[in-house]
């Protein structure tokens, strides 16, 4: 049998006249005198946190905004310790990172542990409290600033204070952030954090172990870092480890039918799970529908994406994704997408569809170019005029319009 497992090559830098010198990979904290320790890194993350490959971890989840470094925790019995990073983003989102540079495999386990209890730690705090400990940080680093809303204010100036202090709570009290382990020689014998990792499968965090490579040119003149995402968790009911590429990998486990009735198990970003809350505030209802409509689309291949509102899209053909249909965070449902990209011959077809089952009819924008569905009285309609009433009929109709997209624009590619 033969075994097929990924290794990645050394970077290779090409200077202005087009010479190639290869780049060697540099053992972060081999010696003291290297200057590549945990603080360097964490120094690095601060200053840079476009190196963390967030995108990678959770998509639309929006750029970092660093808060601060060494953030002070207090324990039971008296114990003490700090958090290395800690950084939000201009929605409130919350990332926790452990910079760890580390040569004992049996101590990955310690420090993923450890980063969880820190974690833990950060999620028993309220508002007010977490905000007095990153000031202090903060402080200490003299970097002062009156409020964390300030300091996003300034990346952000259309960021309102109620909402984002408001975010940064509900975050909090839910214990939903991106917590990670950052550090070198974390690829080395992966294998046993797998078990660690499955414990905490389906928690309301995503966790990851991230790798940073750091190549330099032998005259130290050129100096690369390759940010490398080897595991992460995500949000699902249940979870099973699995060990691919090098990699953990942890998935969705198999459910009785009854298990499968009564919730659902598809994988769900931090960004979904916190629009389900915001859609809860309109309608309690409405997130319990719109979860077991998705688990039921998944099986056609509707995939999230998490933007403004929910968009609810398919890979389409041509790489061109097809957009069915976006949820607002208010429960209000367009259809409108679904028209982009020359699309209307399909798109007034499924909004016809849709516009029958609910009595209502097909609106026109666009000079006639773009369609969406309308109530009867011209309204936009909300997603509970079609869950649960008309589920089925939903799911059908984007079957049907997916068949038909993929047939036409498939043989146009060809």
């Amino acid at each position: 049998m033969t075994e097929i497992r990924r290794r990645d090559g050394r970077p290779i830098w090409l200077n202005e006249s087009g010479e190639a010198q290869p780049l060697r990979r540099v053992d972060l904290g081999s010696t003291a005198a290297s200057g590549y320790d945990e603080s360097w890194l964490q120094s690095l993350l601060h200053r840079e946190p476009s190196i963390f490959p967030i995108e990678q971890i959770e998509t639309g989840f929006g750029d970092l905004i660093p808060l601060c470094r060494e953030f002070p925790l207090m324990f039971g019995a008296g114990r003490s310790g700090a958090l290395d990073n800690v950084f939000v983003t201009n929605t409130g989102g919350l990332v926790l990172i452990e910079a760890k540079l580390w040569r004992n495999p049996q101590a990955r386990r310690e420090v993923i542990a450890q980063a969880m209890e820190y974690a833990g730690a950060i999620f028993r705090m309220d508002y007010e409290t977490f905000e007095v400990n990153a000031l202090k940080a903060r402080q200490a680093e003299q970097k002062p600033h009156a409020s964390i809303y300030e300091l996003v204010q300034e990346h952000d100036p259309s960021v309102g204070e109620a909402e984002f202090v408001e975010a940064v709570s509900r975050n909090l009290a839910r214990g939903r952030a991106v917590i990670a382990v950052v550090g070198d020689g974390i690829r080395d014998d992966i294998a046993p954090l797998a078990e660690l990792l499955q414990s905490h499968a389906g928690q309301r965090f995503t966790f990851a172990l991230v790798e940073l490579g750091v190549f330099e040119a032998p005259d130290a003149t050129v100096r690369i870092v390759v940010p490398s995402v080897l595991a992460k968790t995500v949000l699902i009911e249940r979870g099973v480890v699995r060990l691919d590429n090098d990699s953990i990998r942890i998935e969705q486990a198999r459910a009785s039918p009854a298990q499968a009735m009564g919730s659902p198990r598809r994988a769900v970003s931090i960004g979904e799970d916190e629009f389900y809350d915001l859609l809860a505030q309109r309608d309690p209802t409405a997130p319990d529908l719109l979860r077991r409509f998705l688990e039921k689309a998944d099986r056609i291949g509707i995939y999230v994406d998490r933007q403004a509102g929910l968009n609810l899209k398919h890979e389409g053909a041509g790489g061109r994704p097809l957009n069915l249909a976006t949820v607002r965070k208010d429960g209000f449902l367009d259809t409108g997408p679904s028209s982009w990209w020359e699309r209307l011959p399909e798109a007034e077809v499924y909004t016809q569809t849709l516009a029958t089952a609910i009595g209502g009819k097909i609106g026109r924008m666009k000079v006639g170019r773009e369609c969406a569905l309308r109530t009867a009285n011209d309204k936009t309609p909300r997603l509970t005029d079609l869950l649960p009433a008309h589920e089925e009929v939903w799911l059908e109709a984007m079957e049907q319009y997916i068949a038909g997209l993929l047939e036409r624009e498939g043989s146009e590619t060809t």
